[in-house]
């Protein structure tokens, strides 16, 4: 059993305020090689205009200048996301152009109703060929605390190591996803009831999901509602916590139902996500290129 402590199911109590929202959440970029810096792939920008009259050369240009400053701003966001390990090592001139370049895309937005998906009455033949929330996403920046505090930033015997963060959107709910796993000093470690430690493609994890029932309106379509109601707990892997947890997952649910927050939609397209929680952090989320959670 590799060394992967029952202390890794201790779940930090900023961890419940996470949102993506903020957290208060959320690789990188799309895809993390564990927790270590994210790397993504820019996919061509989604971002969509009304198709011009072919006899007005000017609407046209417009366009196209549009799309260009879209493309470039979301490829800016995304170096910086990676460059600051998702925000986690940010400093305050890269944190204020994040917020910069969010406030530069939220003009640009081409989903007039990101969160119609979560209205109380829908038409799913209207939403179909529009961008929603729906669907899984991975943070790839943030500067809420609350959620860059998860690192542990190298301290020795950490009981377990902060992974991705994510977001599954399904309506009604939006589940924050954290995923810990196996502490790098452990795998130094040899047991006499633990595969043996040259063995590096142990890919224990516990997925810890703060499952949120959410909510918006027409009259507030940028913005969503979360209320709290309940704690999952799912394990990958053989050992350890993530082996008991893959054969008895925990799901808790109607033990505590209270109000979670709000965040507003500042832009959505196929591929990107940005939101700013109510205590006007950003989370910048790219949908799942990997199916990790």
């Amino acid at each position: 059993m590799r060394a992967f402590t029952l202390a890794a199911l201790t779940i930090p109590p900023q961890a419940l305020s996470f949102l993506i929202t903020s957290p208060q959440l959320q690789t990188p970029t799309p895809s993390f090689t564990r927790c270590d810096k994210p790397r993504h792939t820019l996919l061509h920008s989604s971002v969509s205009t009304d198709t011009p009259p072919p006899n007005n050369p000017a609407t046209t240009t417009t366009a196209t200048n549009n799309n260009t400053i879209v493309t470039d701003a979301k490829s800016e966001l995304l170096s910086l996301a990676s460059s600051t390990n998702r925000g986690f090592s940010s400093k305050s001139s890269e944190r204020k152009r994040a917020k910069e370049l969010a406030d530069l895309l939220s003009r640009y937005n081409p989903t007039p109703e990101p969160a119609r998906t979560y209205y109380a009455t829908t038409n799913d033949d209207e939403d179909h060929e529009r961008p929603t929330l729906s669907g899984k996403w991975t943070l790839v920046y943030t500067d809420a605390p609350d959620i860059t505090s998860l690192d542990g930033g190298g301290r020795p015997l950490q009981p377990s190591k902060l992974g991705r963060i994510g977001q599954e959107c399904r309506p009604p709910y939006i589940s924050n996803v954290i995923e810990w796993t196996r502490p790098d000093w452990t795998k130094s470690l040899v047991l006499p009831f633990a595969k043996s430690s040259s063995d590096d493609d142990d890919d224990s994890r516990v997925l810890q999901k703060v499952v949120c029932q959410a909510s918006s309106t027409p009259e507030k379509p940028l913005a969503v509602d979360l209320t709290l109601v309940g704690l999952d707990l799912v394990g990958y892997g053989d050992d350890g916590p993530a082996g008991l947890l893959k054969t008895r997952p925990v799901e808790l649910r109607g033990v505590l139902t209270v109000p979670f927050g709000r965040f507003t939609v500042l832009y959505l397209d196929e591929e990107m996500r940005i939101i700013r929680t109510y205590q006007n952090y950003l989370a910048v989320n790219v949908r799942n290129e990997e199916d990790w959670f």
